[in-house]
């Protein structure tokens, strides 16, 4: 069987992306699907106009839905040639895109032809066919939209020209190559990083020198709020479950990430699991078990989608991520894109962001089909918490609140430590931070300095201060081989007689 190079193409610009094993094997999804050549013209086109009314894509045909090749000898090279009119018949306006006829072996090992179409996605005109029937990829298909989803569409596209908009005062130094170098391995490809990037659109020719596109500048850049001031996120920590101001004031992390974007969700994702606590109660059956605030999976895929489809147009405010004693909240400037509603965002999917969105989803950080904001809603219930919930407010940006089940928990832990007499007869004067140490002491068993350091948040002369009064209530006592032991360790005095 002769083997051929599948060629990702966007007009003039190359990118090898794999052998003929992609177009037989890969998973149909937004960025790729395959017709047989008995498909009708006037369906080829709207199939065409689907992926450059989404994201762009690879649409091969000659194939069915298996991968088999079937070719064109069955058909016949009159339909091989009708086909490659078909936009030109059937559609309004043609979109951006090449098709490439390529010899293969077809299933009955004879030579034989397929088509493969490369489509970019339209950044600003909405492609209707000669019925101005609209049609849009969704996961795996193709829908038609009704006319109230047209309008919002066009309303979205004109936000569309934002990722291709040049910086002008950018250069080629602004880019981050360790990033490139993590793409170009992905995409498996010998091309240098500039052939890439000017592939892809990332870079541009402007008045004699090279500079980067806002889309090339969030994906690539080393510092993008150098250039977007609002292309940053920045995660809050408070104490308690409200915003306290002035003498109430409780923000007790504060840390904002600014790298591209692909790294600035890596390492908020770093800095909000070193946030988030566990809980440790003993059940029923006298056996002790932790869970995890938040199931892993439903705020992070909030915060990917956050920075994925944020409005990056909106100069004037950035992705907040605010962690509460009883919920997450993450705030992502910008309203749905396109036709997408909150009673619709679990089945509908559209990005604002094509480029973007397709270079986080070759990087595996971004899900193609619609499974994320399903799988939240499943992550939260498979543990037993509150559905997550999403709100437009002002109609200007979208906000996820996830809550958790903090009194539950904490009553269930509290209800353990309060069968020790000591502990229950002062528990109500302790202060919370107090209370938090007893807690890490029982649910370890026992605990250093460092430990109680990271876990409160304190200073070590406000812990020993705390440490003293609960030593005074005999309810906390050290243990090591000499009072300057920097290995001692904090236990529960009711339980010193188990510790060897």
């Amino acid at each position: 069987m002769s083997v051929f190079v599948v060629i990702l193409v966007f007009i003039d610009s190359v990118i090898i992306i794999n052998d003929l094993n992609y177009i037989t094997n890969e998973r149909e999804g937004l960025y790729f699907d395959r017709k047989s050549s008995k498909i009708a013209p006037k369906d080829l086109a709207n199939s065409i106009a689907s992926f450059a009314n989404a994201n762009g894509g690879i649409l091969v045909v000659g194939l069915n839905d298996e991968g088999i090749i079937e070719g064109f000898n069955g058909v016949g090279i009159d339909k091989l040639n009708e086909l490659q009119k078909a936009t030109s018949t059937y559609l309004k306006i043609t979109p951006r895109y090449r098709v490439e006829i390529l010899d293969v072996i077809n299933n009955k090992s004879i030579e034989d032809n397929v088509l493969v179409f490369h489509i970019e996605p339209a950044p600003s005109n909405i492609i209707k066919n000669v019925k101005d029937e609209v049609f849009i990829r969704q996961g795996d298909s193709s829908i038609k939209l009704d006319s109230t989803q047209i309008r919002s569409l066009e309303y979205d596209k004109k936000e569309r020209d934002f990722e291709t908009e040049i910086i002008s005062r950018s250069s080629l130094d602004d880019l981050d190559y360790e990033m490139l170098a993590l793409y170009k391995d992905k995409l498996n490809t010998d091309l240098s990083y500039e052939e890439i990037l000017e592939a892809r659109d990332f870079v541009r020719e402007y008045e004699g020198k090279k500079v980067l596109t806002k889309a090339g500048i969030l994906c690539f850049g080393k510092n993008p709020s150098k250039y977007l001031p609002s292309a940053r996120v920045r995660v809050l920590k408070f104490e308690g479950t409200e915003f306290g101001i002035g003498s109430n004031y409780n923000i007790v992390k504060d840390k904002t990430f600014d790298f591209c974007l692909y790294k600035t969700i890596e390492k908020a994702k770093e800095f909000i699991d070193t946030q988030l606590r566990d809980f440790t109660y003993l059940s029923s059956d006298g056996i002790f078990e932790t869970i995890p605030e938040f199931p892993e999976f439903a705020w992070f895929e909030g915060l990917v989608n956050a920075v994925t489809h944020r409005d990056y147009s909106n100069s004037g405010e950035h992705i907040t991520v605010k962690l509460y004693d009883d919920r997450m909240e993450i705030h992502n400037p910008g309203k749905l894109g396109g036709f997408v509603t909150i009673d619709t965002m679990m089945n509908k999917r559209y990005s604002r962001n094509p480029k973007i969105s397709r270079v986080l989803v070759e990087l595996g950080i971004v899900r193609e089909l619609n499974e994320g904001v399903k799988r939240i809603y499943k992550e939260m219930k498979d543990f037993f918490l509150e559905e997550p919930h999403y709100s437009e407010p002002h109609m200007s940006s979208v906000l996820l609140v996830l809550k958790n089940n903090i009194m539950t928990r904490s009553s269930r832990k509290n209800a353990s430590l309060l069968k020790m007499s000591t502990i229950k007869k002062h528990w109500d004067n302790l202060t919370p931070v107090e209370q938090l140490i007893v807690q890490a002491a029982y649910d370890k068993g026992e605990v250093s300095m460092k430990e109680l350091l990271e876990i409160t948040e304190r200073s070590k002369p406000t812990i020993l201060k705390m440490i003293e009064n609960l030593k005074s209530k005999s309810i906390i006592d050290w243990y090591g081989t000499n009072l300057n032991d920097p290995h001692g360790k904090y236990i529960i005095k009711e339980n010193k007689s188990t510790v060897k």
